[in-house]
């Protein structure tokens, strides 16, 4: 069991999986920490079946402080998890109404408002699909919004795509468990109202692993006029990311990357090696790492290359998942991404979209090369404007 933080009001731990998170019985969470930590206060909770990022508070304080944290919404819950299957959007927000049957120990959606449902919200962003060779698994990013009883596990499996492992929710597929990992949290300390946010990667173990493993990446970039901001933010599902990314040693034809990604509070740090087949399609390993392991590969970063920071929006958009970066040192002009299944796979962007060119075979807008050398060339000549 990792502890991540401790202090005389709160300690922060990796709850693994299996081990009850109230205090109830000798094998729970708070009896497994009160020989060393004493009483502790569970101010939320995760199902047996699922490990991850928890905090408990040490006073009555403490637990009062972040019991009104989680009931004003300052307290943050990142979720990754696989599913079985694809979802119908690559992005979005589900939202409903759930059961809770105690006798039978599940939660229902329900279509109509009765005594005891209560309203579910969470927005979640697929990160990748892959194949074990069986099945079509797909991984998941989970901004929690409420805090219902399997709300993650009964709002996909209700929508057909029940996460990996969960028989109890309908999933064919066996696993270790149910592939749902709190990875990240973060709340206002409850003495100095100091924000503090925890990261913990998912087990190394299937369907995790998989859905780390290399794939293939098939995506456009098109360079389009600077957008409005204010009005992209506003859009359904918009997400927000400030991303640092560093390009590492490595040998010719392939590029080694690691980022720094902060959405809100929320920081998770990734590495990504790729194999460049041609101008559009590439071979793509990418996993998440700790901040200690970002921190010793930064060590091998290519002397020859800037850092990379940028602004990210995403936004779905009629099917796929569309990227608009923003970057520092331009005014004029954004570049948009899309992954699709293949190159000839077609896509609609919104009307307040302004492509100026298609750049996806322009080496000079691929990050590495923006590491170099930043092309600011007139985007706009024989573009009417």
């Amino acid at each position: 069991m990792d502890i991540l933080y401790a202090d005389d009001a709160v300690v922060v731990v990796v709850k693994p999986r299996g081990v009850l998170s109230e205090d109830s019985g000798e094998d729970s969470l708070p009896a497994r920490l009160r020989p060393t930590y004493g009483t502790l206060f569970p101010v939320h909770r995760l199902d047996r079946v699922v490990g991850g990022v928890m905090v408990f508070a040490r006073t009555k304080a403490a637990a009062a402080a972040l019991s009104r944290a989680v009931q004003e919404g300052q307290m943050h819950k990142e979720y990754a998890a696989v599913l079985e299957g694809v979802p119908e959007n690559p992005a979005g927000e589900l939202r409903d109404l759930l059961f809770k049957d105690a006798r039978q120990g599940k939660s229902f959606v329900v279509s109509t408002p009765r005594r005891g449902a209560r309203e579910a919200v969470l927005r979640y962003e697929t990160e990748r699909s892959v194949s074990d060779g069986a099945h079509t698994l797909t991984r998941v990013k989970i901004l929690l919004q409420t805090g219902r009883s399997h709300q993650i596990r009964v709002q996909f499996a209700s929508r057909g795509t029940p996460l990996v492992g969960d028989g109890k929710y309908g999933s064919r597929i066996k696993a270790a468990g149910v592939a749902l990992f709190a990875v990240c949290l973060g709340f206002p300390h409850p003495k100095t109202g100091k924000r503090l946010t925890f990261n913990a990667p998912p087990p190394r173990e299937y369907p995790w692993l998989l859905t780390d493993f290399a794939k293939y990446e098939v995506e456009r970039k098109l360079l389009i006029a600077y957008p409005d901001i204010a009005f992209l933010q506003r859009q359904t599902g918009c997400r927000t990311l400030a991303i640092r990314q560093d390009y590492l040693l490595a040998p010719k034809g392939e590029t080694h990357r690691v980022r720094r990604v902060q959405e809100g509070e929320c920081v998770t740090y990734v590495e990504t090696k790729k194999h460049r087949i041609n101008g559009m399609r590439a071979i793509e390993e990418e996993q998440r790492i700790e901040e200690a392991t970002y921190l010793a590969l930064l060590k091998s970063r290519d002397p020859a290359r800037r850092s990379i920071e940028k602004t990210r929006y995403t936004l779905p958009f009629a099917g796929h998942l569309l990227e608009i970066d923003i970057y520092p040192f331009w005014q004029d002009r954004a570049v948009l991404e899309v992954e699709l299944a293949d190159e000839g796979e077609s896509f609609s962007l919104p009307p307040y979209v302004t492509v100026i060119a298609d750049v996806s075979e322009d080496a000079r807008y691929k990050n590495v090369n923006l590491a170099l050398q930043i092309p600011n060339d007139d985007i706009f000549r024989g573009q009417g404007s």
